[in-house]
């Protein structure tokens, strides 16, 4: 199910994309981040469990680098700076939001041990419908 949405989230995303600074345009890059960071992070849980306590921040930051990459060269071929700003600032808030509900609500809690004396256990929880 969790696929399903993310898939649809996707394709939603991908229909909206205008070319202009207008709301409907930044909230098509605030999704678009969200969906990005939510995948790269449940990716990173699937298939590189050596780094899975630090999925959520590998999510935000692979999905930041690669709108400031696109958005330096959208501004490199057409300008429009204040724009292309925009729409980088917008994605990034969609990462962070992204990768953090993945991280922290989607995808089963990560045991973590901490050296400054405080351990976190998650537990999951599962009923069948």
């Amino acid at each position: 199910m969790k696929k399903i949405f993310l898939f649809m989230s996707a394709v939603l995303m991908v229909t909206q994309l205008e070319a202009d600074n207008s709301v409907g345009s930044e909230m098509s890059h605030f999704v678009g981040g969200a969906v990005m960071a939510g995948g790269i992070t449940a990716v990173v849980d699937s298939y590189y469990p050596d780094y899975k306590e630090n999925r959520g921040m590998i999510g935000f930051w692979t999905s930041s680098a690669a709108i400031i990459v696109e958005q330096g060269i959208e501004f490199a071929l057409n300008g429009n700076a204040k724009g292309q700003a925009l729409d980088a600032i917008s994605h990034i808030a969609g990462s962070a939001l992204g990768a953090f509900v993945t991280d922290q609500y989607i995808l089963s809690p990560v045991v973590k041990d901490s050296s400054t004396a405080r351990n976190y256990v998650g537990l999951t929880l599962q009923h069948s419908f």
